[in-house]
């Protein structure tokens, strides 16, 4: 359903601060392994490169995130931005690494990173986790509607090569359901991304919700979601799926989704394997 993967993606974070920013971070990363290796390496052969730039008006229009931290922003004087390239199968890792190196910035000058890719105000923490998941924040959904009816939209899938995901005219009751579906595709699309074309319709498995967010998948109900060719809210990207509801008004959001899906707002992640563990499973394959 969707065109070829594009040759190359990037990720970029701005580090924004009140004291000014450490002009190289070579020393920041150390001699350690994980996401802290791979930048080291990345950026001694410039595929992850590091430059004094403002906020664009649009990044802070649309950035969610506290009313603290976003005053935080608005009050900063000093601005970097991290930007990584590659190839769509090195894009979790090298995003992971470019994250690690703008939160060493920002811990080192007591700023915030901002992931310009999803719009967020990335979680405070100098240590990047060497387990990728998807649901730690490496993509948002963004709700806007009015009192009836309501639209969900991804950012940030782009930046693994992939489409961003819409849900329109969601009744207002189905708002979390919503979110959550959008949350399960995401995983579902990023687990096949290398197996080519979207097909139009797809198996749902509500315990893939649990697996968005690194979390232990517990049984769920399953159904059928059809997708077409959408405009999504993101701006800058390449292409967007919507969510095509068989029915219309809520018989389908009750009787598929709403029936399906947990009804949580986030769940916390499983701690990361031992170095001698055995591999992970294939996160395509259900239990």
């Amino acid at each position: 359903m969707t065109s070829l993967p594009p040759e190359t993606v990037t990720s970029r974070f701005l580090v924004s601060a009140g004291e000014p920013l450490p002009a190289d971070v070579s020393g920041l990363l150390g001699t350690g392994g994980g996401p802290a290796a791979l930048a080291r390496e990345l950026h001694a052969r410039s595929a992850l490169t590091l430059r004094e730039h403002r906020p664009r008006a649009e990044w802070l229009a649309h950035l969610g995130g506290t009313s603290g931290r976003l005053q935080r922003l608005q009050d900063a004087r000093h601005h970097m931005l991290v930007h990584v390239r590659g190839a769509p199968d090195d894009a979790p890792r090298h995003a992971q690494a470019a994250r690690q190196a703008a939160r060493l910035l920002a811990a080192a000058a007591g700023g915030l990173v901002v992931d310009v890719d999803s719009y967020q105000v990335v979680h405070t923490s100098p240590a990047e986790r060497e387990r990728f998941v998807l649901g730690d924040q490496w993509i948002g959904v963004f709700v806007a509607g009015d009192r009836t009816l309501v639209r969900a939209d991804t950012w940030g899938l782009h930046r693994f090569g992939l489409p961003e995901l819409v849900a329109r005219d969601v009744p207002l009751g189905h708002l979390l359901t919503a979110v959550n579906l959008l949350r399960v595709l995401a995983f579902r699309l990023f687990s096949r991304r290398r197996a080519g074309a979207v097909p139009g319709t797809l198996l749902v498995d509500g315990a893939d919700l649990l697996r968005f967010w690194g979390a232990r998948p517990v049984p769920a109900g399953r159904f059928m979601v059809r997708l077409a060719p959408g405009t999504g809210g993101c701006r800058g990207c390449r292409s967007a799926l919507e969510v095509a509801p068989t029915g219309r008004g809520a018989g389908w959001w009750d009787d598929g989704p709403g029936r399906a899906l947990p009804k949580l707002l986030s769940a916390r992640p499983e701690p990361d394997p031992p170095e001698n563990a055995l591999p992970a499973r294939d996160p395509d394959r259900h239990p």
